[in-house]
């Protein structure tokens, strides 16, 4: 747990906060359950006020407006049966069959004089409809304005002349909804009735309908202006109309806070009401929604059926509900002003009864910091006083037998530093480099004077880097295999790894290391030893090995050579005793060349197994070496009938390898093969992971051949040791030889009738820069 936690946990246990909380706990608790009570009390009163007036106000602008179109309706009801209107209607009618155009029945004198009588009649009835746009009358047969209290619509056909006909035809509502008007360019509504044929003379009414008057209506003056004209609306409130498609809410008129919404704007419907509004008549009431800005607000909803639209009356939430904001702040400050005076009573009463154990509980931590003269100067005559009095002697007790432990302790301090400096000085004078690690992360935490000697960096600069970074690219995984292996089992070693000096040169070490634990602390002691010597010696005793082992061939060289050489003779003896028989004699130089020949081969067989040779190592792919000696090969292959089969396994890391010699070891293991399947067979060459040595792949080579039986499989890798006619028995030395010096391993596996299997396991190490 952090300090500051455990801080403030002691901090909350003395008596003083506890005597404070528990005091403020007593005192505040009845106060607060009063004005919560209260407080719950009031916020229902207003809540319920604020949804009483919008539901009031919805239902009330429900009403104004199914008022307002009736009214609209009664007007154009009222004026399309005015006999005046009927009568002038008709004559003006009358005239306009007579003429093309409406502009020359208006030349004529007749026709002036009616169109001017029924247009200041329609302009005085206009005057009088204040939220009239325009009063027109069509004709019933064609739609054509015949007159208008707009002159520039006179002579135009009113497009929506066949949807006036249509809804007189079926009695429905006598009125175009909300839209936008081509003819007074505005938003607005459409009420039509029609007209009907009148005598001029009787006055009397027929049955012909001979036109359609027109009230265009703008909404924006009338309707717009009803809706937002209610008591109490404050900066936010606001009614909209709306009429729904599919699951939409276009509005009707213009917003309050965005112009030119009317037609325009239009908001998911389950945004500010439910989805089934409009839908269903019964579907009303008032919901807490967002609307069009995004604002949360207090929305009651209604649905005026009969027109298909449907009226929203909201207020932003914030000033709904500013009077119990308002009613929530004043109980704040007033619980915030009595929890004040509470607390400042209470810790004055606290102050006075914790003040002296406040005093007993400073000394005892002083005391526990060393601070043995310090005393308590508390002089009351109670228990908290005579407390303090045993203390203070309790503390010169203290002080006295402190004295004589201090020099103990600087005398046992003396000796562990004395013994720590010979620790360190035997660490530092040791023959193997030590590193001592972090168990967690590796790095090197502390190192001797071999340590900076074997990696050529100071102590400072290993301080720095983790046990891994001063070993080649190569062995980084196996130090980090063995570091794992340390901190799980304790300790671990590794023969073969070597270090990388500062200047790039390549050490051999072996290590030990394990875990060292002092008091709670843990380490690594991580000890390099360097083996260059003992690496030296062992290539020492291989080659004297290698010349021993030539001494012990030299009976086998001699048995090889002899042969030829006693033929040699032969020849010799037989040419000097018939040097006139040239046939003869050329044909025994034939054979002398051959068996001069044979010892030759041996004899470079022979120095090419027991000296030291060159080699030219890099990093090489094995399939493309693999690859590459096959080609030689290929030839015989095809001409023995050999199936060849290659299992290259792709992703193989890359060997650091002499690719010749290697070449040439793979090479001699396939002609032995191709010498043993004279009647054709199949030949299996396969690359992968060697199971045998770790962080190494192998190569392997099998035949159908006879086999090799188990006295010959255990000889068949000895100098001279061969199953063939003509054969030297050098070529499976050389290649083991050739393997042994990559640090490798090459053996067979055969049981006679089934074939032999040859495998060259080969480590991978990346060439060092």
């Amino acid at each position: 747990m952090p300090k500051q936690k455990k801080a403030y946990f002691r901090f909350f246990k003395t008596i003083k906060i506890k005597l404070i909380f528990y005091l403020i706990l007593i005192t505040t608790i009845p106060i607060l359950v009063v004005i919560s009570t209260s407080y719950k009390k009031g916020k229902k009163a207003l809540s319920e006020k604020v949804v009483e007036k919008l539901t009031s106000i919805a239902d009330l602008k429900k009403t104004q407006l199914n008022s307002w179109l009736q009214e609209r309706v009664v007007d154009i009801s009222v004026l399309s049966t005015n006999k005046s209107l009927e009568v002038s209607f008709s004559n003006l009618l009358y005239l306009r069959k007579a003429f093309r155009t409406i502009g020359s029945m208006k030349e004529t004198e007749i026709g002036r004089v009616y169109y001017n009588r029924l247009s200041e009649y329609l302009n005085s009835l206009k005057e009088k409809l204040i939220y009239c746009d325009e009063i027109s009358i069509l004709d019933i047969e064609n739609g054509e304005i015949v007159i208008s209290t707009n002159p520039s619509n006179i002579g135009m056909f009113d497009k929506d002349f066949p949807d006036y006909l249509d809804i007189l035809n079926n009695k429905g509502m006598p009125f175009k909804d909300i839209h936008y008007s081509e003819y007074t360019k505005q938003i607005g509504m459409t009420f039509f009735s029609t007209t009907k044929l009148t005598d001029p003379i009787t006055m009397e009414e027929t049955d012909d309908v001979n036109g359609i008057v027109l009230i265009r209506v703008n909404t924006e003056d009338s309707i717009s202006a009803l809706m937002q004209d209610w008591p109490g609306r404050e900066d936010t409130g606001e009614t909209l109309l709306v009429r729904r498609n599919g699951d939409k809410l276009i509005f009707l008129n213009n917003s309050r806070h965005l112009a030119n919404t009317a037609l325009s704007l239009s908001i998911p419907i389950r945004l500010i009401a439910p989805e089934s509004f409009m839908l269903d008549s019964m579907e009303e009431g008032i919901m807490e929604a967002y609307d069009y800005r995004g604002v949360e607000v207090l929305c009651a909803f209604r649905h005026i059926p009969q027109v298909k639209w449907g009226l929203l009356v909201k207020q932003d939430k914030q000033e709904a509900f500013k009077p119990i904001t308002k009613l929530k702040i004043h109980v704040i400050t007033l619980v915030s002003a009595s929890v004040l005076v509470i607390i400042a009573i209470v810790f004055i009463i606290t102050h006075g009864i914790t003040q002296p154990i406040l005093q007993l509980v400073k000394g005892a931590e002083a005391i526990g910091k060393g601070s043995l003269n310090h005393r308590i100067s508390i002089k009351s005559g109670d228990e908290v006083g005579r407390l303090a009095s045993e203390f203070n002697k309790m503390a010169e007790k203290l002080e006295e037998s402190y004295a004589g432990l201090e020099q103990r302790i600087r005398e046992r301090t003396a000796q562990l530093r004395a013994s720590e400096e010979k620790y360190r000085e035997s660490i530092n004078l040791a023959n193997d480099a030590i590193f001592t690690l972090d168990p967690d992360m590796a790095h090197i935490v502390d190192s001797n004077k071999k340590a900076e000697e074997l990696s050529g960096y100071t102590k400072k600069e290993l301080s720095r880097r983790k046990i891994w970074e001063i070993v080649p690219e190569y062995d980084r995984q196996k130090t980090k295999h063995l570091w794992r292996e340390i901190n799980k089992k304790g300790s671990g070693m590794l023969d073969n790894l070597d270090c990388q000096h500062a200047d790039g040169r390549i050490i051999p070490t072996s290590i030990s290391a394990s875990i060292i634990e002092y008091g709670k602390k843990r380490t690594i002691q991580w000890i390099c030893r360097d083996v260059t010597e003992r690496k030296r010696m062992e290539m020492q005793l291989i080659q004297t090995e290698r010349l021993a082992a030539v001494g012990e061939l030299a009976a086998g060289v001699a048995h090889e050579i002899n042969n030829p050489l006693g033929g040699l003779q032969n020849f010799v003896k037989m040419m000097s005793r018939e040097p006139e028989n040239i046939s003869q004699n050329k044909e025994f130089l034939e054979l002398m060349a051959e068996g001069l020949k044979r010892i030759e081969v041996i004899v470079k067989q022979l120095m090419a197994f027991s000296r030291p040779y060159s080699t030219h190592m890099d990093n090489h792919c094995v399939n493309t070496v693999v690859r590459n000696s096959i080609r030689f090969l290929e030839h015989r292959i095809k001409e023995q009938r050999i199936t060849l089969e290659e299992r290259l396994f792709s992703g193989l890391p890359e060997i650091y390898a002499d690719a010749d010699q290697i070449s040439q070891v793979i090479i001699n293991i396939l002609v032995n093969a191709l010498d043993c399947m004279d009647n054709g067979g199949k030949l299996t060459i396969a690359t992968g992971h060697c199971n045998h040595l770790k962080s190494s792949i192998h190569i392997k080579i099998t035949d159908t051949g006879p086999g090799i039986n188990d006295d010959i499989a255990s000889r068949i890798f000895n100098p001279f040791f061969t199953t063939k006619e003509m054969g030297s028995g050098l070529g499976l030395a050389i290649s083991k030889r050739i393997v042994e010096d990559h640090d490798g391993n090459i053996f067979v596996d055969s049981k006679p009738g089934k074939g032999a299997t040859f495998s060259i396991c080969l480590p991978v190490r990346k060439a060092t820069t």
